[in-house]
Order: structure tokens, then sequence, then C-alpha cells
């Protein structure tokens, strides 16, 4: 069985190319996370997603510009992937439960 996709909606710290900026984590699930930045991040780039103790490092496989600044996919590694029990995210919703997923 696959890890749900969650929506959340969580700063955390990003960081890409040695720069960092705080972004709004908009979904997370065992490999993968979707995030709100302020600032363009490279396709391919290498990532850090840190927030509280939590480390997740993973590759940019998805950049797409929007109204409000960029939506950045990324795939994490399978040295550091979520699951709930590791991490809860603030507001973190499981669609399935509302029927939505």
């Amino acid at each position: 069985m696959s890890t749900p996709r969650y929506l959340c909606s969580h700063l955390v710290r990003l960081r890409a190319d040695d720069r960092e900026q705080w972004v709004n984590l908009e979904e997370i699930w065992s490999d993968g996370a979707v995030l709100e930045c302020e600032e363009k991040v490279a396709e391919n780039a290498l990532v850090r997603i840190s927030s509280e103790d939590q480390l997740f490092v993973g590759t940019v496989t998805g950049v797409k510009q929007n109204e409000i600044g960029w939506t950045v996919e990324v795939a994490l590694s399978p040295q550091t992937p979520w699951s709930i029990e590791k991490w809860l995210p603030e507001h973190a919703l499981d669609p399935a439960k509302l029927g939505l997923g």
C-alpha cells in the first residue's frame, strides 16, 4: 500500500544552489513534496528541505510559475523518505478521508 499524498500548509526552509528561502510545503508523500516558493528554483537542482528537527533531501523534478511565485515538485531521496509517523506537518490532511483522493 502506498503512502497517501497529504495536503498541508507548513513553512519550511528550502536550500538549493547555496541559497535558502522560506517556502510553504503544500503537499507531501513518502517520496515527494510540492512547495510554493517566491524565488525560482532550477529543475534538477539538489535541495534540502528542513523544518524543526526534520531534514529531507531531494531533486527538483518540476517547476511552474504561478500568480504568486513558483510551484516546485521535489522527488525525495530514498535515504530521507517522509512518513506520517516520522513527522506531521501543520494542517496535514489526507484527501482520501474526505473522498477527494
